[in-house]
């Protein structure tokens, strides 16, 4: 069985407010690849939600092998309520609808190693096709 993204367990707060998304200076992201060879790096800020994250992982497990492995440096740890349809206003905020996270604009949010470039490539334009942002296929270049 595949490893499911899962959101945090205990959080502080059952509900969080919304937030606002800021525009950020590249230096001061995670804009590097770190861990992995290749890095897919989001060029604009957005909230992502789990389901989308969890499409990309999908997406990620159909194109690799057991030996080539995956990071996501991200954590859905945003709660989202939602009010159902129809309802009329007040009566407090309403439940728990999605979990989520931010991404800002320049960051790496997803690495991957011991993979060859044309498949990097694939793995890139598989994920590229399901994210509701443009991004960029990173590939680090530090010598060891």
């Amino acid at each position: 069985m595949k490893k499911v993204i899962l959101p945090p367990k205990i959080t502080k707060f059952k509900k969080q407010h919304k937030g606002v998304l800021t525009p950020i200076d590249w230096k001061k992201t995670s804009s590097k690849v770190n861990i992995g060879v290749y890095g897919i790096q989001v060029l604009k800020s957005l909230r992502m939600n789990l389901k989308q994250l969890e499409t990309t992982r999908r997406q990620i497990s159909k194109h690799l092998s057991k030996m080539e492995t995956f990071w996501f440096r991200v954590i859905p740890d945003i709660p989202v309520s939602k009010k159902p349809n129809e309802i009329r206003m007040g009566k407090g905020k309403g439940a728990l609808g999605f979990w989520a996270f931010r991404v800002k604009a320049g960051q790496t949010f997803l690495e991957f190693s011991f993979v060859s470039p044309k498949k990097a490539k694939i793995v890139y334009l598989a994920i590229a096709k399901k994210l509701p942002v443009p991004c960029v296929l990173l590939r680090n270049t530090r010598k060891i």
